[in-house]
């Protein structure tokens, strides 16, 4: 799966396909997917059924921007309970094949935000969309540790839940 995923993103950056460029995702397209412990697709959420989901944002520094910027979306833990899961731990996976494995309960304690927007507008994959894991780096100084800032993955596109 993860070298037919890279070939399509290869071919498709190849061909100039905006949806895999600087567009943002479209009403009907999937974003993010939840996968079981088999592999399983158990949700699948397009920008605006994640912007159903309650909302919350921060005002955050990061390493990878310049100034203060204000993230918003769904908090992880507000979109496992709404989808119905309490794993003890998950695997992130990027659409660049990154994958960075985690314990669920320190990342709901760093208060990781699945975040669709930036500054109010919808992330594009050009600057770290659709879904960018991302701690509220400014309020608390113990996120500033390397676990935290391996787990802030921008182009997330899969949580799948760990046996």
């Amino acid at each position: 799966m993860v070298v037919r995923r890279a070939f399509l993103f290869g071919l498709a950056a190849s061909l100039g396909i905006p949806a895999l460029g600087a567009a943002s995702a479209r009403a009907d397209e999937t974003i993010l997917t939840l996968r079981d412990e088999k592999g399983t697709r158990i949700a699948a959420q397009t920008l605006a059924e994640m912007d159903a989901l309650p909302q919350q944002s921060f005002r955050t520094t990061t390493p990878w921007h310049k100034g203060v910027v204000e993230f918003s979306g769904v908090t992880l833990k507000a979109y496992l309970d709404a989808a119905k899961v309490s794993p003890e731990k998950i695997r992130f996976v990027a659409l660049n094949d990154y994958v960075v494995d985690a314990d669920v309960a320190s990342l709901i304690r760093g208060g990781a935000l699945l975040a669709t927007r930036q500054n109010g507008v919808p992330l594009p994959v050009s600057d770290k969309g659709p879904v960018f894991v991302i701690f509220d780096f400014d309020a608390n100084p113990e996120l500033h540790h390397q676990f935290y800032l391996s787990r802030a993955v921008w182009q997330l596109a899969e949580i799948d839940i760990s046996q």
